[in-house]
């Protein structure tokens, strides 16, 4: 028999990272949480979660927690007919959230489908919650599909190399090279943020910088960047009109950055997955 409360119990361990926000969040007490999950493991022979920081699930687990999100899928199925609008998790790289998937955010139809609860992280990392089951879908960088998952390309994020006016006036007067991009100030969204250093040394040898200003949200970023703290790389989608104006300088025109991005979802769509995956893939034709 599997014991589906005890199921619940690990995935909520897995997604808040303690038995302590776990219980509360399913309105239990943490020993309870505990022993649902000890007696289904003793129930299997075999154990479900790997107990220590990250909590993780094992293969068994993972086996389980997928079979867990089938069975939340056919029961918000009959929840819809009762007109109860269903909860859908998305995994989520922070340019595309905050650039066009702004377009999904403002559709009333998407509204009044479904509940989002939304997680940001890396385009690296976005697929690991998919496959704990901690959300329902994900954009990553990663093409590969998870077993019975589909995977979508809807586009590649192509990042160029800025900086104002001003700063460029300042910290490239002899040129862009090597020497003249260690000395300057870098903008970088946080201490995970690789993507600038990748390509300053895949482009220039570089890998030590005088000064980096980390800014964790992409308008302060590009603000920061406008601003004249430092250079670094945006999305073209995010400063067509600014380039236009002359307002940012191309460090690198002829060498740009290019993420692709992809769609994970479970194979099994219901209508409302649906109507959702239709809008997004729609809203990133801007890519």
């Amino acid at each position: 028999m599997i014991d589906y409360h005890a199921l619940r119990a690990l995935q909520a361990v897995i997604e808040y990272q303690s038995f302590e926000l776990a219980s509360k969040a399913i309105g239990i007490s943490q020993s309870a949480v505990t022993q649902r999950i000890q007696n289904f493991e003793s129930y299997l022979g075999k154990k479900l979660l790997i107990r220590k920081a990250p909590y993780k699930a094992t293969g068994t687990g993972k086996t389980y927690l997928n079979l867990l999100r089938k069975v939340t899928s056919l029961e918000r199925e009959l929840e819809e007919r009762e007109n109860i609008r269903p909860i859908l998790k998305l995994a989520i790289n922070r340019d595309s959230l905050d650039l066009y998937f702004l377009d999904v955010l403002s559709d009333p139809k998407v509204a009044n489908t479904v509940t989002l609860q939304v997680i940001a992280d890396d385009q690296e990392n976005t697929l690991s919650y998919l496959k704990s089951g901690q959300v329902d879908m994900c954009i990553s960088s990663q093409k590969k599909a998870l077993p019975n998952h589909s995977s979508t390309h809807l586009g590649d994020m192509l990042y160029t190399l800025i900086c104002s006016n001003e700063f460029y006036a300042k910290y490239f007067s002899e040129g862009v090279n090597k020497k003249t991009l260690s000395l300057a100030p870098l903008v970088v969204f946080d201490k995970y943020d690789k993507v600038q250093h990748i390509y300053l040394k895949e482009h220039y040898k570089l890998d030590t910088f005088a000064k980096i200003n980390l800014m964790p949200s992409v308008p302060s970023f590009k603000r920061a960047i406008l601003g004249g703290f430092g250079y670094g790389l945006l999305p073209l989608i995010d400063i067509e009109s600014e380039l236009k104006r002359k307002k940012l300088i191309q460090l690198n025109p002829s060498k740009d950055f290019s993420i692709p991005l992809y769609l994970h979802q479970w194979e099994y769509q219901q209508d409302h997955i649906k109507i959702f995956s239709e809008k997004l893939i729609k809203a990133a034709k801007k890519l």
